[in-house]
């Protein structure tokens, strides 16, 4: 017994030099170590990089090798996913346009490119007006709206930083060229010293009397102006420019028409600040917003009545 307890102390001796004497790995070395079964190499960025914003280019890559037909629609087949989420015409599959291509210079001095994508739903039937496929859906269907953001690098392609293939709808009927005033409407517009959003306007419509209108702001930026990352495709303001129900079946002491003017304040080197007036019945109110980096919208100010 006591010759056992020998050999394990002195095990425990000599296990404890080793220790001592066996060097351990510095900082750096612990930091500059590479696994041998691990690969930590950069992934490959070129599927993000264009040389070309051509339209059989863009929708090529974004769509994976679709067919295209006379308006230069790409048709694609879609996936559950985007059978669930889009418009599926009669052939079974996708038929998706370059809508419009807009530049704007972003808060980094690059040139960008804002492009958005329609995908309408094409019904195959006998039509009144005698056509035998018609872009149609139902009253309060609009036309899903794609995007596809990218930036022009120092060697004149451009790369990709945001794309969806529907992130919101716009219109009436499958399309949104529509509405009482024919107002659907895409554009940009400046909020910030050198800061962009995209505006989606949604042409005057409605039913049973009951008629509306409105203007929905997006972010569009990579960055905010103070250089982080921005929230690309929030929502950023939504209000209705126009709303009436004095056409409305059973509204008799509160029938009412407002209209809702926007009014973008600058502010050098920084977002700009929004009013938003509304007059309702006569009467006339505004609402000030100012942006919130932490919200990625804007936010109300304060309330002014007259």
């Amino acid at each position: 017994m006591k010759q056992l307890l020998a050999i394990i102390l002195v095990t425990l001796v000599l296990t404890s030099c080793e220790r001592k004497n066996s060097k351990l790995p510095t900082s750096n070395e612990r930091i500059t170590a590479k696994p041998d079964t691990i690969n930590h190499d950069k992934p490959d960025d070129s599927d993000a990089i264009f040389n070309s914003l051509n339209y059989k280019i863009l929708l090529s890559r974004l769509f994976d090798n679709p067919d295209f037909d006379t308006t230069q629609a790409a048709i694609w087949k879609p996936n559950y996913y985007e059978r669930m989420t889009l418009p599926v015409s009669y052939d079974g599959r996708c038929h998706t346009n370059i809508d419009t291509i807009m530049y704007f210079i972003d808060q980094g001095k690059r040139k960008c490119a804002c492009v958005i994508l329609t995908t309408f739903n094409y019904r195959k039937g006998t039509f009144d007006d005698g056509t035998k496929i018609k872009i149609g859906d139902c009253h309060f269907c609009g036309v899903p709206v794609g995007i596809a953001l990218l930036a022009e690098t120092e060697d004149k392609n451009w790369e990709l930083y945001k794309f969806e293939k529907a992130f919101t709808s716009l219109g009436y009927f499958g399309t949104y060229r529509t509405g009482r005033q024919d107002s659907g409407q895409i554009g940009l517009k400046q909020i910030g010293d050198k800061w962009t959003c995209l505006s989606l306007i949604q042409g005057v419509g409605g039913n049973g009397g009951y008629l509306s209108g409105s203007e929905t702001l997006y972010s569009i930026e990579e960055f905010h102006l103070n250089g982080y990352p921005n929230s690309t495709l929030s929502n950023l303001l939504s209000y209705s420019f126009f709303y009436s129900n004095v056409d409305a079946v059973g509204i008799k002491d509160h029938r009412k028409e407002e209209t809702t003017a926007m009014k973008i304040i600058k502010k050098p080197r920084n977002y700009y600040n929004i009013d938003l007036i509304t007059i309702s019945n006569g009467k006339s109110a505004t609402n000030h917003y100012k942006y919130s980096d932490d919200d990625n919208q804007y936010v109300k100010r304060e309330s002014t009545h007259q």
